[in-house]
């Protein structure tokens, strides 16, 4: 079971995970204050929200990719 969970651990990206991790307040933030600005629905507004939260995480990774150099 430790050897599981300590495999787990070195396979995780420590600059991905900070970053996902700041990504994830902020998106908390954005998805609240678009909820503010309009009043729909819930399904309208879940689309919205993955429309425009969704591609930012995308965006991340591809500049790590291209960016950070490979460790």
């Amino acid at each position: 079971m430790r050897k599981t969970i300590l495999k787990l651990i070195k396979k995780i990206d420590i600059t991905l995970f900070v970053i996902y991790g700041f990504m994830g307040f902020g998106s908390v933030y954005l998805g609240s204050l678009i909820r503010d600005k309009i009043e729909l629905s819930f399904w309208p507004e879940l689309l919205i929200c993955v429309l425009i939260i969704s591609p930012m995480y995308f965006l991340v990774r591809l500049a790590k990719k291209k960016y950070l150099p490979k460790i």
